[in-house]
C-alpha cells in the first residue's frame, strides 16, 4: 500500500517591500557591476592619489591582470543582477 502523498506547500505571500528590495538589489548589482567593469580601464584608475603615494604598489596597480580581476568581479555582479532579474518574475506569477 502506497503512503499518501504530502500536501503541496502553500505559496509564499509576497508584499510590496519584497518587490522593492529585489528591485533595489538588481539596480545596485547592475550599477556596481558596470562600474567595476569599466572603471579599471579608465584614466581615473591611474590617477589614484593613494597609489601615487606608495610607489611600491604602482606596478601592481597598473597591471592588466589586476584590472582584469576587477573587471571579472564586475561581470560577476552583472551575472547576479541577471539571475535576480530572472527570479523577479516570481512576484507576478498567479
Amino acid at each position: 500500500m502506497m503512503p499518501p502523498s504530502p500536501a503541496p506547500a502553500p505559496r509564499p505571500v509576497y508584499r510590496w517591500y519584497h518587490m522593492l528590495g529585489s528591485a533595489a538589489m538588481i539596480a545596485a548589482c547592475t550599477a556596481m557591476g558596470l562600474f567595476l567593469l569599466v572603471f579599471p580601464w579608465s584614466a581615473f584608475w591611474e590617477a589614484n592619489s593613494y597609489v601615487l603615494q606608495v610607489p611600491a604598489i604602482q606596478d601592481y596597480w597598473s597591471s592588466p591582470y589586476l584590472r582584469g580581476a576587477v573587471s571579472g568581479l564586475g561581470i560577476l555582479n552583472l551575472f547576479f543582477a541577471l539571475v535576480d532579474l530572472v527570479r523577479f518574475r516570481r512576484f507576478f506569477e498567479p
